[in-house]
Order: structure tokens, then C-alpha cells, then sequence
């Protein structure tokens, strides 16, 4: 266990002891030297009971900021405990982003009885969160930003941004709109500060902006934030009205569930499987049968994909013939090699595709590479065979195979994913089993065509 378990584990008693004597003063002073990360990972092994006490003895602020890192089901629990006040002041200081991510998963009657709670305009915020599609920027922005008028003078500025940065999610970045609310510039608060007060703000904003259209894909957001290193991006409507920012804690977010949705589809299942595993309320039988749903689709083309191969090896006549019958032990090594190569290139060209840094040159370049290393592995399987079968036949058909497999499979790798985004389908969902199962049909197709041309040119 780790400095950073142990710290949990002895939070943990403490806090149960403290609530047990119903020290209820000593509980608050100690939460507030804690992070609320550590706060909210003791709060999920509590017994629901001492959950409630903790989170009613906690500074507001800290309450809505446990409430913004739940999930939807601690969401809805601690609320439904809280009397109708408390929860209005908790709910206040939550961001709204947040709160509209949670607020999309509950039912429209609990979703309504939460949206009465809040005051006019964060309603009116929440709701126009709501309109977006999850996968969307304007689905992971807030409209927690602070803008000013592009007329404004640095005094003016700086006053307006007094009176708004406190319901602000960063004022590193401050945005300039014209008198149409247009996104016009931006410039950064240190370069607001050390002006003039005199200067105007049109004079000092820089013009280059790099923003993202509300209804792009918010994968975007995430390149345009990695490559610039920013740490908050301006989202505008079609109009370039400035509607939102998505700061880098939503990018982090972001790549995390996008990285993880990947990483289930690529292995031939589904986050259905993962949430329902990582559901503290799960069933047994809910996750044998979330699991058995998710993968049985790809087990079943790959099984039949299997089956052509099957027919394919079927016509190798030579294997008959007692002479070449070792031929057979080499196919999981031609059919494995090229599966592996295979699958590191379309792994590679998926994580590629995600920075928009990729093309038909990469097919070439995979090309290259499975020369290369085709050329390395198939002179030591040559050496290999020889030693042990003493064949020169055998030993140049199972070079041959293994080295054009190798290249084959490479250039099948790195084109998969490149057709996929070609025909605007998710390059992810070429899972690992389809990748395998394709290049199990294209190995045996070459390892027949080989063994055929060359043992029939010797016989």
C-alpha cells in the first residue's frame, strides 16, 4: 500500500470517529485541509448514512465542487437527502457545464425538479447546455467566461472584470466581442493588467483567435488545445458569436473517455461492458450479460471469417503429401507475424488520426517498415527452419510467405483506419478482432499462393 492509500485509510477512520462522537465542528475544520478528491474517495466507502453527515457539515463551495466530480447516481442520491435550501446553495456554486452533463443522464421529471431550484438565468444557461450533443463542443462548454467590448478602456475593462470573474472558470484568457457579441479578439490578463488604463482594448487585442464552432466534434477542441497549449478555447456559433469556452480540466476529460472509448472498440467491445463493471451496484448477472452483449457481435464475425480461412487451407493440397507435411507447423508463425505488424500499424494510424496528422503516406510508409522488418524476421525464421527440417523447399516457402505477410499485413494496418475516416465511420471500431480476422484470411490466402507456385515450379 502507498503513502497515498495510507492517507486515505487513516482519513477515513478519522472522519468515521469523528462522526460516530458527532464532533461535528472538529469533522469540518479537518475536511477543510483536505482536497475534495480525497474528500469524495472516503465519502464512496462510507456507510450511506455517515455519507449524508459528512456532506451536510461541508463548506458549500467544497459540497458543489464533490457534486461537479460525481456521477450521476451520488448526484441524484445526496440531493434527494438535502432540504430544499441547502440544496439551492449547493447547486448555486456548482459550474454549469457540470451540472448540465448530470442533469442530461437524469430523468426529465428529476432533471425539472433540479432546474427549479436554480435561478433564472443558470437555468436558462442549463437549458441551452442541454441543446447540444454530447459529443459536440458546445456540449463540454461553459458559459462560465468573462468578455469585454472591444471599445472598452483597460480601466473600464478591468472593473467589468471584477464584477464578473468570480463567476468565471478561468480569467486567464479574456475574450473580446464587438457591440454584436461577435468574437473580435482576445488578449491575456497579464497583458490587460500592465496597460494603460487610458489604452483601449481593440489597440491591445490580438486578432489571431483560435476558437471551435459550437457544433463541431469536441475531438477538435482537444487538437486545437494540445497544439497550442491552451488552457481554455473560445467556442462561437456559425455567426462567430462567442457562446461558451471549454477549459483544459474538459479537455483532460475528454481524452480520458475518448482514450478509454477507443481502447473498448479496438478491443471488440463496449463502455456498455466497463460501466456496468465498474457499477458498485452491479449484479453478477448484469456483468456476465453486459460483457456476453458487447463482444458476442465481433466473436461471431470473426468466427465466421474464421471458418474462410478454414475453406481457404482446405485446398492446400501439398499438405497431403507426407514430403511437405511440416508445412502446416509453420502457419501460426506466417499468420501470427502478420497479424501482430497488422495491428501495431492500425493502432498507430488510430492514434495518428486523432491529431489530423495522416494520409495515404502512411500506408507507404508501413509499407517500408514491413520490408524492413520482414527482412530481419524472415532471415532468422529461415535459419530457424533449416536447422530443424532441412528442407530448402519448405525453408524458402515459409520465408517467402512470412516476408510478403509482413508487408501485406503492415500496409493493411495502416490503410484500414485511413478508409474508415475516408467514409466518415470511427476509425476505432476496427477492432482487434476484425484486424486479426482479415489478416488471419489475407495470411492464408498468401501462404496457399505461395506454397502452391513455388512446390508446384520444384514438382
Amino acid at each position: 500500500m502507498d503513502r497515498k492509500q495510507d492517507a486515505s485509510k487513516d482519513l477515513l477512520s478519522e472522519v468515521t470517529i469523528l462522526i460516530e462522537n458527532n464532533k461535528i465542528l472538529e469533522l469540518r475544520e479537518l475536511l477543510e485541509e483536505y482536497h475534495i478528491i480525497d474528500i469524495f474517495d472516503i465519502m464512496e466507502n462510507l456507510e450511506e448514512n455517515d455519507k449524508i453527515k459528512l456532506f451536510e457539515v461541508l463548506p458549500l463551495d467544497m459540497a458543489a465542487s464533490i457534486l461537479e466530480e460525481s456521477d450521476v447516481e451520488f448526484f441524484s442520491n445526496i440531493l434527494s437527502k438535502l432540504d430544499t435550501e441547502h440544496k439551492k446553495n449547493i447547486l448555486e456554486l456548482m459550474s454549469l457545464d457540470d451540472m448540465a452533463d448530470i442533469l442530461s443522464q437524469l430523468e426529465e421529471d428529476e432533471r425539472e425538479d433540479i432546474m427549479e431550484l436554480l435561478s433564472q438565468k443558470d437555468a436558462d444557461d442549463v437549458k441551452e447546455l442541454l441543446i447540444y450533443e454530447e459529443e459536440s463542443t458546445g456540449g463540454i462548454m461553459t458559459t462560465g467566461y468573462v468578455q469585454i467590448n472591444e471599445y472598452m478602456t483597460v480601466k473600464e475593462a478591468i472593473s467589468h472584470m471584477r464584477e464578473y470573474a468570480e463567476d468565471a472558470e478561468t480569467i486567464y484568457y479574456v475574450y473580446v466581442v464587438d457591440n454584436e457579441e461577435r468574437l473580435v479578439g482576445v488578449l491575456s490578463l497579464r497583458e490587460l493588467i500592465v496597460a494603460r488604463e487610458s489604452n483601449i482594448v481593440k489597440d491591445l487585442m490580438s486578432e489571431n483567435i483560435i476558437s471551435v464552432f459550437v457544433d463541431e466534434d469536441r475531438e477538435e477542441a482537444v487538437r486545437l488545445v494540445s497544439k497550442y497549449n491552451l488552457i481554455a478555447i473560445p467556442v462561437i456559433d456559425r455567426e462567430h458569436k462567442l457562446k461558451g469556452i471549454i477549459t483544459v480540466d474538459d479537455i483532460i476529460d475528454v481524452m480520458e473517455e475518448e482514450a478509454t472509448e477507443d481502447m473498448y472498440k479496438f478491443a471488440g467491445t463496449s463502455e456498455q461492458e466497463r460501466d456496468i463493471a465498474q457499477n458498485i451496484n452491479k449484479t453478477p448477472t448484469e456483468q456476465i450479460f453486459s460483457s456476453v452483449r458487447a463482444r458476442i457481435p465481433w466473436l461471431i464475425i470473426t468466427l465466421l471469417a474464421g471458418l474462410l480461412s478454414s475453406a481457404i487451407l482446405s485446398n492446400l493440397d501439398f499438405i497431403m503429401n507426407p514430403k511437405y507435411a511440416s508445412l502446416v507447423f509453420f502457419i501460426p508463425v506466417v499468420l501470427g507475424m502478420g497479424g501482430n505488424i497488422g495491428t501495431q500499424s492500425s493502432a498507430l494510424a488510430v492514434m495518428s488520426l486523432s491529431n489530423k496528422d495522416l494520409d495515404f503516406n502512411n500506408v507507404i510508409r508501413e509499407a517500408i517498415v514491413g520490408i524492413i522488418t520482414g527482412i530481419i524476421c524472415s532471415l532468422i525464421v529461415s535459419i530457424i527452419v533449416f536447422i530443424f527440417i532441412k528442407d530448402i523447399n519448405i525453408v524458402l516457402v515459409v520465408t517467402v510467405s512470412l516476408f510478403i505477410n509482413m508487408i501485406v499485413g503492415a500496409m493493411i494496418g495502416g490503410f484500414m483506419p485511413i478508409l474508415f475516416k475516408k467514409l466518415d465511420a470511427d476509425p476505432s471500431i476496427i477492432s482487434a478482432p476484425v484486424i486479426a480476422t482479415v489478416l488471419d484470411i489475407t495470411g492464408i490466402t498468401i501462404y496457399l499462393v505461395t506454397t502452391t507456385i513455388i512446390l508446384s515450379k520444384i514438382a
